[in-house]
């Protein structure tokens, strides 16, 4: 199994609240509705939430997550004559498609469980993530999963703000495209924006976590927003 993850941006003449309706509604419904959908094993959107609009840095709306058993099933759904009529036609209606930022990751590495029964609200950090320059690829994915994850997890003064926390390394068959230099996706949750801020200006953070970021990190150029709760259109996982 793997996942593709995009970072969304609205086409230019939709307003905000528009596009997050339009997403999570007719554009939804189109997906999970279609027959061409049905090699489509898990999709979820997560919303960017109003108040992270504050922010001007990031121009994108929202992340999507789609899960797929075989690249035969991506590939079947995509190239499908019927898909490409309605659910393709409104995703070019609806995002700007140029913008788009895609990756192909493997199932996600966990991090932090998240705790059984959790429900909204609560915010999630988005982040797509890129290796510091002159990083082999095979050693950002080692650090970034063997280091730097288990730095945030062990240590109680940082572990204490999260809910849970993912790591979703890029597939290395996926480096072959070259229109993407993002190497993976963070999703680390929160009980709300507060305590991820309250995170990223503990000075503890940046006593400890800061750094070593520096060490794998392209940490000038994330992406980066945060969702609310993701909301899951479809899920046919056994």
């Amino acid at each position: 199994m793997f996942k593709v993850i995009a970072f969304v941006k609205r086409r230019d003449g939709i307003e905000i609240e528009e596009f997050h309706d339009r997403w999570r509604g007719r554009h939804a419904d189109l997906i999970a509705q279609s027959p061409a959908t049905k090699g489509l094993i898990r999709y979820e959107q997560s919303h960017r939430s109003l108040r992270d609009y504050e922010r001007e840095d990031c121009p994108f709306d929202g992340m999507a997550t789609q899960w797929y058993e075989s690249w035969d099933a991506f590939i079947d759904m995509y190239s499908n004559t019927e898909y490409q009529a309605t659910v393709g036609a409104d995703e070019n209606d609806l995002f700007d498609q140029k913008a788009l930022v895609a990756v192909f990751t493997e199932v996600e590495d966990v991090i932090v469980e998240r705790p059984e029964g959790l429900t909204a609200p609560y915010t999630r950090l988005c982040c797509a993530v890129r290796r510091k320059p002159g990083m082999e690829i095979e050693e950002f994915h080692t650090y970034w999963l063997e280091e730097h994850g288990p730095l945030n997890r062990d240590d109680a003064d940082i572990r204490k703000f999260f809910l849970a926390y993912e790591q979703n390394h890029r597939m290395r068959s996926d480096y072959a495209r070259k229109d993407c230099d993002v190497d993976g996706v963070t999703i680390q949750t929160f009980a709300s924006a507060r305590e991820f801020y309250a995170m990223a200006l503990d000075p503890i953070y940046a006593e400890r976590i800061h750094p070593d970021e520096l060490k794998f990190l392209a940490r000038d150029n994330l992406i980066w927003l945060l969702t609310d709760a993701e909301e899951v259109i479809l899920d046919r996982r056994s």
